[in-house]
């Protein structure tokens, strides 16, 4: 009982913020997807995407996009990019609140007066931070489907599934790894620091890999090397190897942080 107590406070806690994500979500991919039947048909548009060099391409997604195509477009405008760093935002602040803010403002004393062990603090935050990136990603991609059907924009609803679980699993990794920033960590200026840094750094390293075949290999440890929104739309199946990736980071990192916080002391 007091492990859903403890959920139910996060989250009602949080719960303008995750209306302001909510809202901010909502517009963004209302204005993304509604701008799609006005550019499609523009040669232009593909002319001057075709004009950039395959480096630069690289930076937005990859060379192979087709950016006509909806899913391509919306890669580029949307998923490859913004979306990660939307929901980014969101789990880096609440797992940031959860533990380390606590921390600092007194309240994990108090809290961790009530009979709960820290580790089970440590789990009830992780099940809290899924529950609210589970809400804000259903509501991102849930959005570009809905406004896709109703200006008739021909995308497929199943890739937009595929997309959902692949963009929940890649923030989810991402928010276990802030999680325990946040448990080993003394202020929350040090987590967002960690978190988007290991953002950043995936990010360029992915880039980089795409144009020069050495940093391949290195690649492959990092998050975005798994993640390729316009390939999980638009080919059959499913990515299994970023689905073991993701979750071997977020059980990884989700037993570290109660590790941390078991050990840890937490006066201020």
């Amino acid at each position: 009982m007091i492990i859903y107590n403890l959920l139910r406070y996060q989250l009602k806690t949080k719960r303008r913020n995750m209306l302001y994500f909510s809202i901010g979500l909502f517009l963004w991919g209302l204005m993304i997807t509604a701008l799609y039947p006005a550019v499609s048909g523009v040669e232009a548009f593909s002319d001057y995407w075709s004009q950039f060099p395959d480096t630069l391409k690289n930076l937005f997604g990859g060379h192979e996009i087709n950016i006509l195509q909806p899913e391509g477009y919306i890669t580029l405008e949307y998923y490859q990019l913004f979306m990660p760093i939307i929901l980014g935002a969101f789990a880096f602040a609440f797992a940031a609140f959860c533990v380390v803010k606590a921390r600092e403002n007194g309240t994990l004393e108090i809290l961790l007066t009530h009979p709960i062990e820290r580790w089970k603090y440590a789990l009830t935050s992780f099940l809290s931070l899924t529950a609210g990136l589970a809400i804000l990603t259903v509501l991102a991609v849930g959005t570009v489907m809905l406004v896709s059907l109703f200006f008739g924009i021909d995308i497929s609803y199943l890739g937009q599934l595929k997309l959902m679980a692949l963009v929940y699993l890649f923030v989810l990794a991402l928010g276990s790894i802030s999680l325990f920033a946040s448990c080993a960590l003394n202020k929350s200026g040090q987590v967002y620091a960690v978190a988007i840094t290991v953002l950043a750094v995936s990010y360029l390293v992915n880039f980089i890999s795409n144009n020069w075949s050495f940093f391949r290999v290195i690649d492959h440890a990092f998050l975005y090397h798994y993640y390729d929104p316009y390939g999980v739309m638009t080919t059959a199946g499913f990515p299994w190897s970023s689905l073991v990736y993701y979750l071997a980071i977020t059980i990884a990192f989700l037993w570290l942080s109660m590790v941390a916080l078991q050990r840890r002391d937490i006066a201020v």
